[in-house]
């Protein structure tokens, strides 16, 4: 039988040699399970329950990332399906005596017979996944995009409509009440702008996140789309994995209230052909609270102390309560005693990177749940799929607009709490 620690462990050496750092924890579990056989390891959204990270965010930043940097290190396409026989593949090439020549060949004839293990994740179509999937709306005047964004998330096993117009989408959006709304912003007849407007000025629909995904990429269209009730701004081209991760943070978002609300158990659906209906709530029943928001504390965390005084004079001006550390040695040593309500955190620090510090944060069980969002003048798409896959929640770029970042600084607080208040209650009904 085979030693999956032996081979796990034999991978973890393989990625260091190739790109000087160790596995992390999460990458670990997500591959020691790729790694066992007949039929036993977890799937994705398992592992995601269990280490307390949604199912988007392993499958589509760390197992995507892992099978990608095994893919260079290996020369041949790794998936989850293949990393297992590959590397049993290489450990004889290199001679490390991890198995006897026997397994791997039964190894070799269970691939060649296409005896593989499953998992939803990877062979689970939408329809398949049609009675628990979140719905989407997207809502865009060009046939093409809806188009694009209709084959992504329906990939990603998400049940989705699309509406050419904000008429359109406010017809059914009563009609259909969908997880989620991507709302582009230029339409005719009626602007995004507009159409968020009405949603948030209709009990029935205001709860219901709107992200809006536009090539308008001024601080003031973003600031208006905030403004009239957006949760977050996706500019075009958008990164396909950036937006998934955007995405299901707010259905996070939407799924916790709609459990504070009374309201997880009507959200299903009995027929999988049509959408799901919920009742209407209040703004009493849903809302957090603004003032305990107003008095959240915020560590704040850069080398610079031009730019740490700046951002706390701005945002104590918006009544947080602020503490400040210059390194990431600070922050390691500080955040699990003070237990801030949210870090903002530089990448580019004197003694560690942010993403370091980040991961640390997430392996800490004091620390694992403080939302963290990646302020930095680094703007690659690369950047922030690693501060991603590194526990962010969120990521801003410099130079700041400061509307912007306190709106996405009140939905990450506004996450928090609501995990608290669920956390209680199930605390309550366990007594």
């Amino acid at each position: 039988m085979l030693d999956a620690e032996r081979l796990l462990e034999f991978a973890n050496q393989l990625f260091a040699a190739q790109t000087g750092d160790a596995l992390n924890n999460v990458q670990r579990r997500v591959l020691s399970e790729a790694l066992i056989t007949r039929f036993k390891s977890k799937t994705y959204d398992q592992i995601a329950a269990e280490t307390g990270y949604s199912g988007a965010y392993i499958r589509n930043i760390i197992a995507r990332s892992l099978w990608q940097s095994f893919s260079e290190i290996l020369e041949e396409k790794v998936t989850r399906r293949n990393i297992r026989t590959l590397l049993l593949e290489q450990s004889k090439a290199d001679d490390t005596g991890l198995l006897p020549e026997a397994e791997v060949s039964l190894e070799s004839e269970a691939a060649a017979e296409g005896i593989v293990e499953t998992d939803a994740d990877d062979n689970t179509s939408p329809q398949q996944l049609s009675s628990s999937a979140p719905w989407i709306l997207v809502v865009d005047d060009q046939p093409h995009n809806l188009e694009l964004l209709t084959h992504i998330l329906e990939e990603e096993g998400y049940q989705v409509w699309s509406a050419t117009n904000g008429a359109d989408a406010l017809k059914l959006v009563v009609m259909a009440r969908p997880n989620l709304i991507l709302l582009d912003v230029n339409m005719p007849g009626m602007s995004g702008y507009e159409v968020c407007q009405q949603l948030k000025a209709d009990p029935q629909t205001q709860f219901i996140p709107v992200i809006f995904i536009s090539a308008l990429d001024e601080s003031w269209d973003k600031v208006q789309a905030f403004s009239v009730g957006g949760v977050d701004y996706i500019t075009k081209p958008f990164n396909t994995l950036e937006t998934l991760i955007r995405i299901d943070h707010q259905i996070q978002i939407g799924a916790t209230q709609a459990q504070l609300s009374g309201l997880g158990d009507q959200t299903s659906k009995t027929d999988p052909s049509q959408p799901p209906s919920l009742p209407t709530v209040t703004l009493q029943d849903a809302s957090m609270d603004e003032q305990s928001a107003a008095k959240a504390s915020i560590m704040l965390v850069d080398d610079d102390p031009k730019n740490l005084s700046l951002l706390a004079d701005l945002l104590k001006e918006e009544k947080y309560d602020i503490w400040q550390a210059t390194t990431g040695a600070e922050v390691l040593k500080f955040a699990p005693t003070l237990l801030p309500d949210l870090i903002l955190l530089d990448i580019n620090l004197p003694d560690m990177s942010g993403y370091n510090v980040c991961q640390q944060l997430r392996e800490n069980e004091q620390t694992k749940l403080i939302p963290v969002i990646f302020v930095s003048a680094l703007d690659a798409t690369w950047d922030k799929l690693k501060g991603f896959a590194a526990g962010g929640n969120d990521y801003v770029t410099k130079p700041l607009q400061i509307l912007e970042l306190v709106c996405r600084i009140r939905n990450q607080l506004r996450l928090r709490q609501l995990r608290a208040q669920l956390s209680g209650w199930n605390a309550q009904s366990t007594d």
